[in-house]
């Protein structure tokens, strides 16, 4: 077929990496399927169904030093689409503006190997989303959460505006009472929205002290309307009474988590409740606060391993803006901390196939027959080091069966 010859002519066949076998592109070498890593295997690709035609495995040394795996997956991100960290530029700088600087930002992400990212509250992901589908946005696949929901006075109102002003300009809807909270899920799901996210407590954004935000019943609605309409229900929690909070009311997901007891990781495991720690926006943030540098360093020193122990699914997710302090492009930074604290294999799981699972995807985030062909290859052993996910290495990105970069030409 010409079509798979085009999508393919580009690559060379640097070391048997890849080659053209009846249609089929067959890429060969060391793999990581989302599950496990194989030595070497032979992985066919149909670029005219853009699915995973077979994988087997090969009982022979692999010939270069490179590896296959899924495409990344971030499970919590924002297009702000502004350098400045201030909420006031995130909500009065113009839509159109925030919408060319996250058209760059999107395609930074799939430059570094991610082909799947979820938003978490934003004004310009629900339109990128549908310009991705369209195929004239170059970037990864958006699963976007639309507005995200908060109560009013809450986390994400800016208050040096007029409150009227700030629900004009605002990226969340403000809610008071179960009924506000269902209609703002409708309305994220009238407008497209393919997740839901909420806000459960503050956060360190705007100052002050960390406190409960959204009450128990306006999360329970929350969960069961987006439920209602088949939709993951992620949320924003800091604090152990927050994450209570978020747990009780049946979320998908706990976003941050800081504060996580033995107690609550033991029942996020029994409810198949995932914990998404973001720690890549601590490593990147200037904690000048005294009691913010203990609470993240016990996230860090404890949180994390508490709930890998307790068997929580742990899903890889940044929550990187698009700023000049946290710019989209550097995210597989979440794999080498979370390496570092559950192991190399864990972490790339977190960031493929547990996070496919995190968002509800059925044939997304792993190398299987049949599956979306979504595949990078990386330079070096990412199980030996973890730095070899940094965005540098990665050489190859293949899209849903389109080759969208590739840097194996490259190679020594």
């Amino acid at each position: 077929m010409a079509y798979n010859f085009w999508v393919f002519k580009n690559l060379k066949y640097e070391k048997h990496t890849v080659s053209l076998l009846n249609n089929i592109a067959i890429f060969k070498g060391r793999t990581f399927d989302g599950e496990r890593f194989f030595e070497n295997a032979e992985i066919g690709i149909n670029a005219a169904t853009g699915l995973i035609d077979h994988v087997d495995e090969l009982h022979s040394k692999a010939l270069n030093d490179i590896t296959l795996m899924p495409g990344l997956i971030d499970t919590h991100i924002h297009f702000f689409g502004t350098d400045s960290p201030r909420l006031m530029d995130w909500v009065l700088t113009s839509d159109a503006l925030l919408a060319v600087k996250s058209v760059y930002d999107a395609e930074s992400l799939l430059e570094s190997g991610f082909t799947t990212v979820r938003t978490m509250g934003d004004k310009v992901s629900l339109d990128l989303s549908r310009a991705e589908k369209l195929g004239i946005l170059r970037g990864p696949r958006i699963i976007s959460s639309g507005y995200s929901i908060a109560a009013t006075g809450g986390n994400d109102d800016p208050k040096f505006l007029p409150y009227e002003l700030s629900k004009q300009f605002s990226y969340s809807y403000y809610c008071d009472g179960p009924w506000e909270c269902r209609k703002a899920v409708r309305l994220n799901v009238r407008n497209g929205a393919e997740s839901i996210k909420a806000y459960a407590s503050s956060s360190f954004v705007g100052g002050g002290e960390i406190r409960n935000e959204l009450t128990p019943e306006e999360l329970s609605a929350i969960a069961d309307e987006a439920h209602a309409a088949h939709l993951k229900a992620a949320a924003h929690a800091y604090g152990s009474s927050a994450i209570q909070n978020t747990i009780d009311a049946g979320f998908d997901s706990v976003e941050h988590g800081l504060g996580l007891t033995e107690e609550q990781a033991e029942l996020m495991r029994k409810r198949g409740i995932f914990y998404v720690p973001t720690l890549s926006t601590y490593k990147l943030s200037e904690n000048s606060y005294e009691e913010r540098r203990e609470v993240i360093a016990r996230h860090f020193e404890k949180e994390v391993s508490i709930a890998s122990n307790a068997g929580v699914k742990i899903a890889a997710g940044t929550d990187l803006l698009g700023t000049a302090s946290k710019p989209l492009g550097l995210n597989s930074l979440e794999i080498i901390y979370l390496s570092e604290i559950i192991g190399a294999e864990s972490a790339l799981k977190s960031a493929t196939s547990l996070a496919a699972e995190c968002l509800g995807l059925k044939n997304t985030g792993s190398i299987k027959a049949g599956y979306r062909a979504d595949i990078i290859a990386v330079n070096g052993n990412p199980l030996q080091n973890a730095s070899s996910m940094k965005r540098e290495n990665v050489l190859l990105v293949v899209k849903g069966g389109k080759t969208v970069k590739n840097q194996l030409n490259s190679l020594p």
